[in-house]
């Protein structure tokens, strides 16, 4: 077999045809990508909202964890909750007990008393409004004694929204209660 020997001017010209095709289609995506506006920055992890004009949502636990909006779908990747203390911190944890009594007709209602409370100290790190939703677990037999109220509940566990302006810090302080009614006394 002899192979056929292809003239030197049928090789570059078969280089410039494949060549040239090439350097026009990068010439015209980087026109086109120049061409279009710039992306907005992206949030951080912890943000769930793409609108630029809804106040961006932190989820945050009992224990001042950041945990992901449990309205976003669960994927592959699901992103644990995790402490940042430049967000959120709790100050103040008191656990208490005392005794109640109160006059019902001719009787003496007593009952004992625990309260549990914290001070949830939340900071807006951004430079937009947030809304820290807190969500506060209340055991069986407990009820949330604090002022605010939660807005809602979802099952067992208090929902606290609180508003922050870019580099505002603020407080919630929260309380839950478990009442114990002991043996009436007759008056």
């Amino acid at each position: 077999m002899t192979r056929k020997s292809v003239p030197c001017y049928t090789r570059r010209m078969m280089w410039r045809l494949s060549f040239f095709p090439l350097v026009f289609c990068s010439v015209t995506v980087a026109v086109s990508l120049a061409q279009q506006p710039p992306q907005a920055h992206s949030r951080p992890a912890y943000d769930n909202s793409a609108a630029p004009d809804v106040a961006m949502e932190i989820h945050i636990d009992g224990d001042c964890r950041i945990v992901p909006d449990p309205a976003l779908p669960v994927g592959a990747g699901k992103t644990k909750p995790f402490h940042d203390n430049s967000i959120c911190y709790l100050e103040g944890q008191h656990d208490s007990e005392h005794g109640e009594e109160r006059i019902q007709g001719n009787q003496l209602l007593r009952s004992y008393v625990r309260v549990s409370e914290q001070t949830f100290v939340l900071q807006n790190i951004t430079d937009q409004h947030i809304v820290f939703i807190v969500e506060l677990p209340v055991p069986k037999g407990w009820s949330v004694d604090s002022d605010p109220q939660p807005n809602r509940y979802a099952g067992s566990t208090a929902i606290f929204p609180v508003h922050a302006q870019p580099g505002e810090t603020v407080r919630l302080h929260v309380g839950i209660r478990q009442t114990t009614p002991l043996k009436p006394r007759s008056l």
